[in-house]
């Protein structure tokens, strides 16, 4: 009876262990189920596309991640020639276009979206009281630095295209729009870009798109932190150096940043070298005390038209605005400065390897608004 018993016992014993068995190699599977599913369905969802492209006569890059990442880099492209269409000076039958061609003679109605672009345009050169402005197409097409012949023009041409400059100049009557003077016309070259961020922005929630970034020209367009749930880290060029060459890295969650320098497009001539940002004042490459200038911002448009406005105005004009709360400055001057707006701290991370000995300055003055 002993034994039974005992060899009861064993068999209910051998029972629950190959019950026991059973379950934990249930919940084995199920975990390791539960972690191809998530790994699938994070692979989709994290699904990545990479882009480059040249629209708007400049490169761009895309690097977005989403289950709708390939469609969304393609419709961003499209919207962007689309953009093109409307705003470029160089294509004859867009709105700007005929803004020009009727300089002088009669207003042009002109779509929302691009009365918007005019009027910000017009407030950024009232604040810097015409050192950014659009109307400086006459001096820009002079000039020809975006060209296949870029050349200095006479100084009596440069006069005479300089006269032609001026913002005041812009006559808005509702949807419609006029340039005052026959001759005058807008180059949207310093805002466009910024602005098109928006479209960046626009496909990417559409499409719902997790995160990533764009690169239009030098503006940068970035949607929330890398899969990993940290910011994106981004490096700032160094304006003396080639585009390998960077001062610092910048940590950046869901903002967009322009950076304006006179290294990005140039030419030389008897030795000299000119650059494409021209100064209204003069009518020559501006040469202020500012090698490079970078704004860092929510809005796209700003930032563009600041970069700009504030390598033109100079080192003073932007240590005065270091401590704006919708805008923050990286500007490095032609003494081997940097200076940058005091909430980039921890963010901001010095080129240790860099040659040039840059000094670093978070800049604790300027004005607050």
């Amino acid at each position: 009876v002993v034994h039974l018993k005992m060899l009861d016992i064993v068999r209910r014993s051998g029972v629950k262990q190959k019950t026991k068995t059973i379950l934990l190699g249930t919940v084995v599977l199920g975990l390791l189920v539960g972690i191809v599913l998530a790994a699938r369905w994070y692979q989709q969802e994290y699904q990545l596309a990479v882009s480059t492209s040249f629209v708007m006569d400049t490169v761009v890059e895309q690097k977005l991640y989403g289950r709708n990442s390939q469609q969304a880099v393609a419709e961003i492209e499209r919207r962007l020639q689309q953009y093109e269409q409307q705003y470029s000076m160089y294509i004859e039958d867009s709105q700007v276009s005929q803004i020009n061609k009727n300089a002088g003679e009669k207003y042009t109605a002109v779509s929302a979206e691009c009365l918007e672009l005019l009027e910000r345009s017009i407030l950024g050169s009232q604040e810097f009281d015409g050192l950014f402005d659009i109307t400086i197409a006459p001096l820009t097409q002079l000039w020809g630095i975006s060209s296949e012949e870029p050349h200095v023009p006479l100084q009596e041409e440069i006069d005479q295209a300089k006269a032609l400059v001026n913002y005041r100049d812009i006559l808005i009557d509702g949807n419609q729009v006029m340039l005052r003077n026959e001759g005058q016309a807008i180059d949207l070259g310093a805002v466009a870009k910024g602005a098109s961020c928006d479209i960046v922005r626009e496909v990417a929630a559409e499409y719902g798109i997790k995160t990533g970034y764009a690169s239009i020209g030098g503006n940068l367009v970035v949607l929330g932190d890398d899969p990993d749930g940290q910011p994106y880290q981004f490096a700032i060029r160094d304006p003396q150096g080639d585009a390998s060459e960077y001062i610092a890295t910048l940590s950046l969650t869901g903002k967009t940043m322009a950076t304006t320098g006179g290294y990005e497009r140039w030419f030389e001539q008897d030795g000299k070298r000119y650059h494409h940002v021209l100064d209204p004042r003069t009518g020559y490459p501006s040469e202020s005390d500012l090698l490079s200038v970078s704004v860092i911002s929510e809005d796209g448009l700003l930032a563009d038209c600041l970069s700009t406005a504030l390598f033109v105005a100079g080192k003073e004009a932007a240590l005065e605005r270091m401590q704006r709360e919708d805008y923050q400055l990286v500007i490095v001057d032609t003494e081997g400065n940097i200076y940058y707006s005091p909430s980039l701290e921890g963010n901001l991370q010095p080129n240790s390897q860099n040659a040039r000995g840059y000094q670093f300055t978070a800049y604790e003055g300027g004005e607050e608004s």
